[in-house]
């Protein structure tokens, strides 16, 4: 029988934890009127690293019917996996993609007049129309209306071929100043209530995870969940979330050495005694940052029914990494476990969960279990 292992790296996804997740916070939203708020899965970026793949079906199975993406490509592939769910793209579409948007039955953010003519006269071209969401800007000077600009937004609403159903925005400080958050939050309520006194009765969502958990007042018609939904949440919460994600990589090769040996590219990790260097293939192409070495400075391992802390030794490549396996009873196929938490692992890194999650290579085998607690 074969030892080695058949992948070389895997984030297996926990779908049972992510629709615990889906629940919890689900449970925690507000209902300040005759329908509950709907939930908006944000599963941009490849699920944030998850893998789409894996996480729309378990979200779609859990009732979960509304999806937000970035692009228009991560929309198309969202809507290959769920047929009827209502999908959003939360950026930028070239005007010259009516046709798809309209075909595909998509919600495209509008930002701004000038896009919204553009975008109305490919729409009108087409003979199509197309489902938008307007986009106030709540401080972040990204995308997004001035909210004081009501008379472009009124004529963005009104073009031809432009369907307007939502209306939404976004908070800078949502995890850090309430009072930053609540005054964003009245200026969006303004544009809204504006919109309909002009007739313009809008699916309006503004809250996204930390401001679902922080104020939870700005829960409208619809909450976007997008880092706590995979079990980080981005304030402090009570709220038990599981981590979804769990990336290893395996032991693929283990040299027995003597005191004195150089470790990877520049020699820049040299033995101290005889020593016991194991390689996993995994690397920085894979979401490993060549600063891991001096920010983190070790790895867990599993062996024997044990957990060890193994060092790396020299400089992470591409493709691979070393450790410094001395004195444990790590063997060819044990595995590595990374960003565990992940919490741990970006605050080390002087980064944030969001850049190692969608950081990870798309070589690395996505994987799911339905692992209960």
């Amino acid at each position: 029988m074969c030892r080695f292992p058949t992948h070389r790296a895997q984030a297996t996804v926990n779908t049972a934890a992510l629709q615990a997740n889906l629940a919890l916070l689900e449970g925690c939203t507000p209902q300040y009127s005759a329908k509950k708020p709907r939930t908006i899965a944000v599963v941009k970026a490849n699920a944030y690293g998850h893998g789409d793949a894996l996480v729309v079906p378990a979200l779609w199975e859990a009732g979960c019917d509304f999806f937000a993406v970035a692009t228009p490509d991560e929309a198309i592939s969202v809507r290959k996996i769920a047929p009827r769910a209502d999908i959003l793209i939360l950026g930028y579409t070239p005007p010259t993609l009516a046709d798809v948007l309209a075909e595909e039955r998509l919600h495209q953010t509008v930002f701004s007049l000038d896009y919204a003519r553009e975008l109305s006269e490919c729409t009108k071209a087409k003979g199509r129309s197309v489902r938008v969401h307007l986009k106030i800007d709540g401080g972040m000077c990204r995308l997004g209306f001035a909210p004081e600009s009501l008379a472009e937004i009124l004529a963005a609403a009104t073009l031809p071929g432009l369907e307007p159903v939502g209306i939404y925005t976004h908070f800078p400080c949502a995890d850090a100043d309430k009072s930053v958050t609540r005054a964003a939050f009245s200026r969006f309520l303004q544009c809204k209530n504006t919109l309909k006194r002009c007739g313009f009765s809008l699916f309006s969502h503004a809250a996204a995870s930390a401001a679902s958990l922080t104020l939870p007042e700005t829960a409208l018609d619809g909450v976007r969940v997008g880092l706590a939904l995979y079990g980080i949440p981005p304030v402090a919460t009570t709220l038990p979330l599981r981590q979804v994600l769990t990336l290893t990589a395996p032991v693929v090769q283990i040299h027995e050495v003597p005191e004195g040996t150089p470790v990877g590219y520049g020699g820049t990790f040299v033995t101290s005694r005889p020593s016991k260097i194991g390689t996993l293939p995994i690397g920085y192409a894979d979401g490993i940052p060549r600063r891991f070495k001096e920010c983190v400075g070790q790895v867990r391992i599993m062996a024997k029914g044990n957990t060890f802390f193994a060092p790396v030794a020299g400089n992470i490549c591409m493709d691979q990494m070393m450790l410094d396996l001395t004195k444990t009873p790590v063997e060819i196929g044990d595995r590595a476990v990374f960003f565990a938490p992940v919490t741990e692992a970006a605050t080390a890194l002087g980064t944030i969960p969001y850049e190692l999650l969608t950081g990870i290579g798309a070589r690395v085998l996505r994987t799911a279990t339905n692992e209960r607690i």
